[in-house]
């Protein structure tokens, strides 16, 4: 069971880390759309101590963003999206205030 579906609006936190987490500063605090689910994967920083069989795992969603909301003075076309992958716990639900 996932938290979110393909479609939902979410805002990755804006967080730091220790460790290797996978969430690039850049998308941080950040609003985007989920267009596809990953497997359950054990979590980066598991994987970052090699702990590939027994390491505590999650969902991962491919996270489509607009590049003009990723960087203000961005001057390709306003269609232009980026799309990375992000584990579940660094995802919450967009608020209506998100764009």
């Amino acid at each position: 069971m996932t938290k979110f579906e393909i479609g939902d609006r979410v805002t990755v936190k804006d967080a730091t880390s220790m460790f290797h987490t996978r969430t690039q500063a850049f998308i941080r605090g950040r609003t985007g759309v989920v267009v596809e689910h990953r497997p359950e994967w054990v979590i980066p920083e598991d994987e970052a101590w090699g702990r590939v069989e027994d390491g505590r795992t999650e969902p991962f969603y491919v996270v489509r963003f607009r590049q003009t909301d990723l960087w203000p003075r961005y001057t390709g076309f306003e269609i232009d999206t980026l799309e990375t992958e992000c584990s579940e716990r660094w995802l919450e639900p967009a608020g209506e205030a998100d764009t």
